[in-house]
């Protein structure tokens, strides 16, 4: 038998398979690969490197990062949900459905997500025949550093208080309130607001006219067609004067302007048809403001700005309605003072600013900014209190027919 030869491996040594000429060198096997990767790791704890995260790890936080983003972005339904409540805040959703082409229960849901996480709420507020017969006012309001915060939590606890805004530029805090007289507006300003501690000093302004407020700003969702479907058509009433159920009523549905009727009924005393009655009546004579609210940060438009300016007295009127046909105003008040205008803007970013001002000075050139400033965190918006990231977590109804303190 012949000798057997001895067994060769077909796997040469690295060092051979690198050192010949026109062949790439193999990269080391998984094995291999392991194991220094075992060993590197157990050099590094030995020098005290912290592990970097597993990539199972990493995947998992990626993944719940998406689905965090998932449930507070916006898609195209809920914007159109949102839209339709600005327009008629209190449609049932089979009409909302119908108008959107999609079934009431899905409606209906979106709406309980988007309102259960702060997004989106419903309000509900004295109209421009109360304000009209009340006393607005806006109070710029300095404060102690450090403290601004404090101030306005304080302030916004107040039911005269409609909103209040912590502002970069000029003040520290801008609060806008309502009230029954300029007596009560002495005491409020006097005794509740300047005595706060922290408070440095303060600058009220009467509002003498409202040309505009949010109630009238839209997302731009819709067609026109559906719009004119929500809208409904204006129908005379006959001018009454408010008693203590219709105050009690603004209160309730001001914590929720889609409140079943029934639910309301129980809070202030009154049958479900009279609920109903009395809604229809404050909301066509123009005595209560049904409002739907979005946070801004989920719009488009996630910079507040507020701007002062001077019109000739004679010019006040087309100005306003000038400006009342930009997309982005929120507000437009005149006001006394050293300047006559005070309006708010919702923009795409702060540099948008700029485009806005240089396009008033083009169409309005009898309007002259004297000031400006950027809103970094709203605290209370008509009677809504919000957090950090301007999602409604309370209510603290306004009620301007409360003495002041109470």
């Amino acid at each position: 038998m012949p000798p057997t030869a001895p067994a060769t491996s077909s796997r040469r040594p690295a060092a051979e398979t690198a050192a010949r000429p026109g062949r790439a060198a193999r990269a080391p096997s998984t094995c291999a690969n392991t194991h220094l990767r075992g060993v590197l790791v157990r050099s590094r704890l030995r020098a005290g490197a912290v592990p970097r995260k597993e990539p199972a790890r990493q995947c998992r936080k990626k993944r719940d990062d998406r689905v965090q983003m998932q449930k507070t972005a916006l898609d195209d339904l809920d914007r159109s949900i949102l839209h339709a409540l600005q327009i008629s805040p209190r449609a049932s959703w089979t009409a909302v459905g119908r108008v959107l082409g999609v079934d009431a229960v899905t409606a209906a849901r979106r709406w309980d997500r988007l309102r259960s996480t702060g997004r989106a709420w419903t309000t509900c507020y004295p109209g421009v025949r109360l304000i009209g017969a009340s006393f607005t006012a806006y109070v710029e309001i300095d404060v102690q550093s450090g403290r601004a915060m404090d101030v306005a939590r304080a302030l916004a606890a107040h039911p005269q208080v409609v909103t209040v805004e912590h502002l970069a530029g000029g003040r520290d805090l801008l609060v806008m309130v309502l009230v029954q007289d300029l007596g009560a507006l002495s005491e409020l300003i006097t005794e509740h607001i300047s005595a706060l501690p922290g408070v440095a000093r303060t600058r009220a302004a009467l509002a003498t006219r409202v040309f505009s407020e949010g109630s009238r700003w839209r997302l731009r969702s819709l067609t026109p067609a559906q719009q004119r479907q929500l809208t409904r058509p204006a129908t005379d009433q006959p001018r009454t004067e408010l008693d203590e159920h219709d105050h009690r009523l603004i209160t309730a549905l001001s914590r929720d302007a889609r409140a079943p009727a029934v639910e309301l009924a129980r809070e202030t005393g009154l049958s479900a048809p009279n609920v109903r009655r009395r809604i229809a009546g404050l909301m066509h004579r123009g005595d209560a403001v049904l409002r739907c609210e979005i946070a801004r940060d989920l719009t488009e438009w996630p910079v507040a700005a507020t701007l002062w300016a001077s019109v000739p007295p004679g010019e006040i009127d087309k100005v306003a309605q000038g400006l009342s046909a930009l997309p982005e105003l929120r507000m437009c008040s005149s006001v006394t003072g050293p300047h006559n205008l005070l309006f708010t803007l919702w923009l795409k970013s702060v540099a948008d600013l700029a485009r806005l001002e240089t396009l008033l000075a083009d169409r309005l050139p009898q309007l002259q900014l004297v000031d400006r400033a950027v809103t970094l965190r709203l605290v209370k918006l008509m009677g809504k209190l919000l957090d950090e990231r301007g999602r409604a977590t309370g209510t603290v109804p306004i009620n301007p027919w409360l003495p002041p303190g109470a």
